[in-house]
């Protein structure tokens, strides 16, 4: 490189790290994981159920015949989207601490009959 392109590049670096542009920015929110369950009679379907610690979204379909409920308890957590009918979705957006959780229909009678799963976050 030529020495007066040096002279250039130097001098915009040192306009560059005086300017406010890259200071002051607010830390990059963390990726929320989404999580898609399906309700039937009687089942709770998931493609997973091992998430990463932080932030995520329970997308909750309600493909039954019946109205339907869905609860995450555990680690010190009991959150629940209450019973609603077929045909809808709802979501729940937990922060979640590395271990182990419970999922389940919280009509009841419905997490006897099957309506059940154990969530696992890992760190």
């Amino acid at each position: 490189m030529n020495k007066r392109l040096l002279s250039v590049l130097a001098a915009l670096a040192v306009v560059l790290s005086g300017c406010d542009l890259f200071k002051g920015q607010p830390p990059a929110e963390p990726a929320v994981q989404e999580i898609t369950i399906v309700l039937k009679e009687w089942q709770i379907i998931s493609a997973r159920l091992t998430v990463k610690a932080g932030k995520v979204r329970f997308v909750v379909k309600n493909q039954g015949t019946t109205d339907h409920g869905f609860e995450v308890e555990g680690q010190g957590i009991e959150e629940e989207i209450d019973p609603f009918p077929p045909g809808r979705t709802r979501t729940l957006e937990l922060e979640l601490a590395p271990g182990t959780y419970e999922v389940y229909c919280q009509v009841p009678g419905h997490e006897e009959l099957g309506m059940k799963g154990e969530l696992i976050v890992k760190p």
